[in-house]
């Protein structure tokens, strides 16, 4: 029995011992925290740091990877076959709408023409001659002089030869057509790109997979990319109406930056579903012709109308559940410091940053970390120290 009793005085004497030791524990920890306590008996002012809200000019800038877009081009093909007489450009060069590019067989094609030409001359005569002839037999008829059968001939004579203008008249201006089509026409003002066939080779136009050369404009030019869903509405809801409120910044590949402000600009009439993701569509003016269709090239978004928001560092705010708080230093009558949690609307984040729509005044103190502090409660007096 005694060897028992012993053993449990032994042990309850080491439970004492621990328990003095985490007491005093835990008022060292306190006083660390709280520093010394006040002269009341309450508890002591948490010891926290503080920041201003303040306001902020915000011109974020987004960056995508973007495509260099020709918003016209056209292939150059052949309407007529025969020939190449004549290539009337300068590979790599600009043309204008309607400079003649190509000449395929003109002169076999002008005598087509004058022979259809000359086939209407002849049927407008023969026309002349058989309506004379339907006149004279339609008045003899109506006296009985002629025979039916001779009047019906006339008649039928007349109509065919009023037929025949009529052919040749359509054969007249296919042929001019064709004469016409000899002169293988830009579509669009661009820069055209190398010639796919040389003079003297025979152009086949129903060889409609083989065009002569491609013309694509250049200035404007069109860049596209991609916003997320979420992207877009933020900045439809930033730009108010439409997206030509914000000025594009290109990085070229010798580092340099072309800048212009997005006159025209659409989106997409769906969300990619894959991606969730809606492609963005920019004309910019290309005057000096730095950008090609085809490239990728890195894009920087700004706001081409800044705004001012109010500015706190991120880590100055308390998160609970879906609503976003901030501790708000305010001086009291006494001029002793509380803390009072607001709740308050964020905007967007950057750079260490995050914007306040609403909640928050410029000027005003907010607690600096607050979420860290565990120990802070709404109304808790605190005292400033420095950072």
């Amino acid at each position: 029995m005694k060897v028992v009793e012993n053993i449990t005085s032994t042990k309850k004497g080491k439970w004492y011992l621990f328990s003095g030791v985490f007491a005093l524990i835990a008022v060292v920890a306190g006083c660390q925290f709280y520093g010394k306590k006040d002269v009341q008996g309450g508890l002591p002012p948490v010891n926290v740091t503080v920041v201003k809200a303040q306001e902020e000019v915000i011109n974020n800038s987004k960056t995508y990877v973007a495509l260099v877009e020709a918003i016209n081009s056209v292939d150059v093909v052949a309407k007529v076959s025969g020939s190449l007489d004549k290539v009337n450009f300068k590979e790599g060069g600009f043309v204008k709408k309607d400079d003649a590019l190509f000449v395929i067989d003109k002169d076999t094609y002008q005598a087509k023409y004058d022979l259809a030409k000359a086939q209407l001359e002849s049927a407008k005569a023969n026309l002349t001659k058989t309506e004379r002839d339907f006149k004279r037999q339609k008045q003899l008829s109506a006296k009985n002089i002629a025979s039916q059968a001779t009047f019906d001939s006339a008649e039928s004579a007349y109509l065919q030869a009023k037929a025949a203008v009529a052919q040749n008249e359509a054969n007249l201006k296919l042929a001019k057509n064709d004469l016409d089509n000899t002169e293988v026409k830009a579509y669009i003002d661009g820069v055209i790109g190398k010639t796919n066939v040389t003079v003297g080779n025979y152009i086949n136009a129903s060889n409609i997979n083989a065009p002569l050369a491609r013309v694509v404009q250049v200035n404007p030019i069109r860049i596209a990319f991609s916003l997320t869903d979420k992207e877009y509405l933020a900045m439809k809801a930033q730009g108010k109406q439409d997206l030509s409120d914000f000025v594009i910044n290109i990085e070229l590949a010798n580092g340099e930056i072309f800048s212009e402000k997005l006159d025209t600009v659409f989106a997409s009439n769906e969300v990619k579903t894959g991606t969730a993701s809606v492609g963005v569509y920019a004309d910019i003016k290309n005057d000096k012709g730095l950008l090609k269709p085809g490239a990728y090239v890195k894009m920087f978004i700004t706001s081409a109308k800044p705004r001012k928001d109010i500015v706190v560092p991120e880590e100055s705010i308390v998160q609970v559940e879906e609503d976003a708080y901030v501790y708000v230093v305010v001086a009291q009558a006494d001029k002793s410091l509380k803390a009072f949690l607001r709740k308050v609307k964020l905007g967007e984040a950057f750079s260490g940053k995050q914007v306040v729509l609403e909640g928050l005044k410029d000027g005003e103190e907010i607690l600096l970390g607050g979420l860290a502090n565990r120990m802070l409660r709404d109304g808790a007096t605190v005292n400033v120290v420095a950072q």
